[in-house]
C-alpha cells in the first residue's frame, strides 16, 4: 500500500499547518480572475490526467467499478469546473440593486462577493472524488484558501492519488491535503477557520457543528436520512420505474446519501410491480457474486451493521440476500412487507438494502414520512399524476425527483443540499460561489448630496421631519441611468421645495 507521509502533515503539525495557510490568504486576499481561472484549468487538466488512476485506485478500495466511478463521478464534476472556468468572471460580478427609495437615490450601491478566508471541507468515503472536488473548486474559485480533509482510513489508495493530483495542479499556498481518520477530523475541527463543508452523518455533524461553535464558525451540512420512494398506482411505465429505482437504490452498493431508502408502494399495484421488479433486477444483474463487478461495503463495521439488519427484520427477503465477509460483498437485496417499526425502518441504510412498505392510501402514507422521516435529503415519486406529485410535495425535503432518481445530486445548475436533520447549506455551480463568498454592500455617497442627507444631523426640528416624511413617500424607481437622473432631479426639487417653505 503507497504511503502519504511525504506530503501529509501529521496531527501534531496540524495548527502549523493550518496557520500558514490563514497566513497566506492575508498576505494576498485578493486574486485576479485569471488567476482564478487558471486554477480551475490546472485542476481539470490533473483530473483528467489521472482520471484512470483515481477509477482504478478506488477499485482497489472496495472493489468500485470504475464504470460506475466514470458515470456518477467523473462526469460531474467535469461538467462543474468547466461551468466554472467559463463563467466565473459574471459569477463574481458584483451586483447593483434593483432599485433605490428617493432617501437613497443619491448613493452609489453595489454588492461585492468577496471570499470568507480560509475553509475546512471535510470529505467522506462513498463519493471521494465528487464530494471532494466539487466544494474544492466551488471555495477556489470564489477566492478562499481551503484545508481538505480526505478519508485516508476508509479508501487509503483514492486518497494517495488524489493528494498527488492536487499537488501537481493547486497552488500550495492555497490548499493543504489532510489525510487520515477521526484524529485527523479533530485536530482540523479544533482551529479556526472561516466555513465548514462537512459530509457525512448526522451524529459526527452534531461534533462538527459543537467544534465549530468555539470560533462562531459558519458551516454547511450535508447528511443522510431515509429518503422514501414513492410507486403510485399512475405510474405510466412500471419496467422503466423500477430500472430507475434499482439504479437509484443499488449504485455504489447503496452507499449513497441520497439513495431511496424505502419503497413506498401502492397496494393497487402491488403484485403486478413486484413481478415486474423481479424481471427488471434480473435483466441488471444477471450474475451477481462477489467477484462480479460490483461495488462492495466500505468496511467491516458496515458489513456487521447490514446483515445484522437483514438477520433482525421481519420482512420477507424475495431477491437477493447473498453475501461474502471475507470480501465484504452483500447482494443486492429487496426486502417486502416491512412495517415502519421494522429494525430496517430505524435509521439510514446506506447499503444495498430496499425495504417495500404497502399503502393503501398515499394521503396517509405521507403524513406517515412527515411523521418517522421528516426532512430527509431526498424525496421521489413515480407518477403520472400531478396532484400526486404535488402531494408528496409537503414533505420537506433537501432535494426531489419525479420519475428519475439521485439525478438532481450531480446536476451542477441546481443546488445540493439538505434541510432540518438532513443538514442545510447549499453548493454546486453558481451556488459555490454563493455559499463561499460574504455578499458585502458597498455604498458611497457623493458631497453634492449633502443637502438630502443633512435631516439626520442635530439639532433635530420639525422642518426636517417634515422633509424626512415627504421624502420618504416618494415611490422607489428602478436603478436605470436615466431612472437614477430622474430620482436626483426629483429630490433636488423636493429637497428645496420643501426646505424653503420651512424657512421663510
Amino acid at each position: 500500500m503507497a504511503t502519504i507521509n511525504n506530503i501529509n502533515p501529521s496531527v501534531d503539525n496540524i495548527p502549523i499547518a493550518v496557520n500558514r495557510l490563514r497566513q497566506s490568504f492575508f498576505d494576498r486576499p485578493v486574486r485576479e480572475i485569471s488567476e482564478l481561472r487558471g486554477q480551475l484549468s490546472a485542476i481539470k487538466v490533473g483530473l483528467d490526467k489521472h482520471r484512470d488512476q483515481l477509477a482504478t485506485a478506488l477499485e482497489k478500495d472496495f472493489h468500485r467499478s470504475v464504470l460506475e466511478t466514470i458515470v456518477l463521478e467523473y462526469s460531474c464534476i467535469s461538467g462543474e469546473i468547466d461551468y466554472l472556468t467559463k463563467h466565473l468572471a459574471s459569477l463574481l460580478k458584483a451586483d447593483g440593486p434593483d432599485e433605490k427609495s428617493s432617501l437613497f437615490s443619491t448613493l452609489n450601491m453595489k454588492t461585492e462577493k468577496i471570499p470568507l478566508g480560509c475553509v475546512l471541507i471535510i470529505v467522506p468515503f462513498n463519493y471521494p472524488l465528487e464530494l471532494s472536488l466539487s466544494p474544492l473548486v466551488g471555495a477556489l474559485a470564489a477566492g478562499n484558501n481551503v484545508a481538505l480533509k480526505l478519508p485516508y482510513d476508509k479508501c487509503p489508495e483514492f486518497c494517495v492519488e488524489l493528494t498527488k493530483m492536487l499537488l501537481e495542479s493547486v497552488d500550495p499556498d492555497r490548499l493543504i491535503v489532510v489525510n487520515g481518520g477521526i484524529p485527523e477530523s479533530n485536530a482540523l475541527l479544533d482551529q479556526q477557520f472561516d466555513k465548514i463543508l462537512f459530509t457525512g452523518s448526522g451524529k459526527v455533524g452534531h461534533i462538527v457543528m459543537e467544534k465549530a461553535a468555539k470560533y462562531l464558525t459558519p458551516t454547511v451540512l450535508e447528511l443522510g436520512g431515509k429518503s422514501p420512494t414513492f410507486l403510485t398506482c399512475h405510474c405510466g411505465n412500471l419496467k422503466k420505474a423500477w430500472k430507475r429505482i434499482l439504479w437509484g437504490k443499488f449504485a455504489n452498493a447503496g452507499q449513497t446519501c441520497v439513495a431511496p431508502d424505502y419503497l413506498l408502494l401502492d397496494d393497487k399495484i402491488y403484485d403486478k410491480a413486484i413481478s415486474v421488479m423481479r424481471e427488471v433486477y434480473k435483466e441488471m444483474f444477471p450474475r451477481i457474486n462477489a467477484d462480479v463487478d460490483y461495488t462492495h461495503v466500505i468496511d467491516q463495521r458496515a458489513f456487521d451493521r447490514l446483515t445484522g439488519y437483514l438477520e433482525k427484520t421481519k420482512g420477507k427477503v424475495i431477491v437477493g440476500g447473498g453475501k461474502d465477509a471475507a470480501s465484504r460483498f452483500i447482494e443486492p437485496t429487496i426486502v417486502t412487507d416491512v412495517e415502519f417499526s421494522d429494525i430496517l425502518m430505524k435509521e439510514e441504510l446506506f447499503g444495498p438494502i430496499l425495504p417495500i412498505i404497502r399503502y393503501s392510501d398515499l394521503g396517509k402514507a405521507v403524513d406517515t414520512v412527515r411523521l418517522k422521516h421528516d426532512t430527509p435529503l431526498a424525496i421521489y415519486i413515480f407518477s403520472d399524476s400531478t396532484k400526486e406529485q404535488e402531494l408528496i410535495k409537503i414533505i420537506r425535503s433537501g432535494g426531489m425527483c419525479i420519475n428519475e432518481t439521485l439525478m438532481h445530486a450531480g446536476c451542477h445548475s441546481t443546488p445540493f443540499g439538505g434541510i432540518g436533520q438532513s443538514g442545510f447549506g447549499n453548493y454546486h455551480g453558481r451556488y459555490s460561489i454563493a455559499t463561499f463568498t460574504h455578499q458585502r454592500a458597498v455604498l458611497k455617497q457623493r458631497y453634492w448630496a449633502e443637502f438630502t442627507v443633512d435631516i439626520r444631523y442635530p439639532p433635530y426640528n420639525y422642518a426636517k421631519v417634515r422633509k424626512l416624511l415627504v421624502l420618504s413617500k416618494l415611490p422607489a424607481v428602478p436603478c436605470l441611468s436615466v431612472w437614477n437622473i430622474l430620482a436626483y432631479v426629483v429630490v433636488l426639487a423636493v429637497g428645496m421645495i420643501v426646505g424653503h417653505s420651512y424657512t421663510n
